[in-house]
């Protein structure tokens, strides 16, 4: 109430609310209800969720879509692709300057937090709101694009993610926590 009173948001203070709380209750919980917590929580995440996902497809099957910028969303793909590489790989290296050399992020890690890390949810509710608050057919053009890197993401990129994981042995059969150097 504190940050919607400032006009500040309070999406993102519920979020550090909830990272405070788990950092500094969730210690003081018997084991039993540190247990439940943590189902109770992970079960409403996969409700959200699915409730996420279902709202898109039908929103994919019952509104018109606009195709007509085929260019717009194909270049919208790659500069996501792009930015979340300058994001990852910069900020990751930001982190191992200050780190100690056993605890930095290794490349492994980095790619695999690239490639598997696009989500769609938020992207969604926002190109959503596009449609009305921009001109006519700005909106739709966007929301199309948001969904197709949605879909794209999170049938290739999502359903290949475990293959790549072992591939860059950032988990799979005899990973200790830490990956093994890659074969060249």
């Amino acid at each position: 109430m504190l940050a919607e009173g400032f006009g500040l948001s309070g999406i993102v203070s519920i979020l550090f609310t909830g990272i405070v709380m788990k950092r500094y209750t969730f210690p003081n919980l018997s084991e039993d209800s540190q247990r439940f917590t943590a189902s109770l929580f992970h079960l409403l995440s996969s409700l959200a969720e699915t409730f996420v996902f279902i709202y898109m497809g039908f929103d994919i099957a019952m509104e018109r879509q606009s195709w007509s910028h085929i260019g717009f969303i194909f270049f919208s793909i790659i500069f996501i692709l792009v930015a979340r590489a300058a994001n990852v790989f910069s900020c990751a290296f930001l982190v191992n300057l200050v780190r100690p050399p056993h605890r930095k992020i290794s490349r492994q890690y980095q790619q695999a937090l690239w490639y598997s890390g696009l989500r769609g949810a938020m992207a969604f509710a926002l190109a959503l709101q596009s449609v009305h608050d921009l001109p006519e057919g700005h909106g739709q053009t966007i929301l199309s694009a948001t969904i197709s890197i949605i879909v794209l993401t999170v049938l290739l990129i999502g359903g290949s993610t475990s293959t790549m994981l072992e591939a860059l042995h950032v988990v799979g059969d005899g990973n200790n926590g830490h990956p093994r150097p890659l074969e060249r």
